[in-house]
């Protein structure tokens, strides 16, 4: 169980208390948007059943016999909601709700919530190291270590963006081929200029919102940076050029600045691809230690 950093520990001790809060608090919202996702399924999945079972019962009443099939989507419908319940049952920890901000008078708290509290615990855990005078060799190795984490960050947003740009694109794609194929026969049904009419709307809609947020360049950008990140963590570790001095705080020093620049770099390019770009998407590891 996590606990409040005790009042007569040390500085370092209550840093890595609230540094331990932090990282449970993550994975209590990675879990909280995991059950979000399998409740929505579940309902979804529940209605969708339901549906299944009502309006083909309601369209074949007395000319059908639907009892096989509805028996087995009943069952799927009972399944899924037991699941939906299950899942919305699962409790938060007790020891990540904040007794200053509790839950609304319940056990789980929203995905809201928790960002709010892990927001909170960031502050904390600065205002903690605030009075701690660290040397600067041990804000740059404390930097070094935080580089594996920002690692996972810029790959799962790449990732995202990279997902997002294969689907508009194949929305476009999907879309050209059913209008051009729509098109060919559009002289014989009405429908069939309404679905032109349709296609033509996604395939520009799909085009315009790929070419706006750019969500291609986005995703190269981040994997470009996270891949030169990680080059130079790996020449530092290997005792390869530039960090081949024999000076191990020459080398920590160079990493700290190659890899503060990348990331500068990075918003810098994030700017161009959207000029109303306010914010700063990677918070400075080494500001927490300052």
């Amino acid at each position: 169980m996590s606990a409040q950093p005790e009042p007569d520990a040390g500085p370092a001790e209550r840093l890595l208390e609230h540094n331990k809060k932090i990282l449970e608090l993550r994975e209590a919202i990675h879990d909280a948007k995991l059950r979000h996702r399998l409740m929505v399924a579940c309902g979804t999945g529940t209605f969708v059943m339901l549906l299944a079972i009502a309006l083909p019962t309601a369209i074949t009443w007395r000319t059908y016999d639907l009892a096989p099939i509805n028996t087995v989507l009943v069952l799927l419908a009972l399944i899924l909601g037991l699941g939906f319940a299950g899942v919305g049952s699962i409790e938060t920890p007790t020891e990540l709700i904040d007794p200053q901000y509790p839950a609304k008078g319940r056990r789980r708290s929203s995905v809201r919530e928790l960002e709010l509290q892990l927001e909170l615990a960031f502050e904390r855990r600065l205002r903690e190291a605030i009075p701690i005078d660290l040397p600067v060799r041990n804000r740059q190795f404390a930097y070094k270590e935080s580089i594996p984490e920002e690692l996972e960050k810029l790959r799962k947003e790449s990732a995202r963006y990279r997902r997002r740009h294969n689907v508009f694109q194949l929305l476009i794609i999907i879309g050209s081929i059913g209008n051009a194929g729509a098109q060919a026969f559009s002289d014989t049904a009405q429908p069939l200029k309404s679905i032109i009419i349709g296609l033509t709307m996604l395939v520009a809609a799909s085009a315009g919102v790929s070419g706006y947020y750019k969500f291609r360049e986005r995703s190269f950008n981040l994997q470009q940076t996270a891949d030169s990140i990680e080059e130079n963590t790996n020449a530092f570790h290997l005792g390869l050029a530039p960090y081949d001095s024999g000076d191990a705080s020459v080398n920590l020093a160079r990493l700290t600045d190659k890899v503060e620049a990348l990331r500068v770099e990075q918003r810098r390019r994030e700017q161009q691809l959207d000029p109303y770009f306010a914010g700063d998407r990677f918070r400075s590891v080494a500001s927490g230690f300052a």
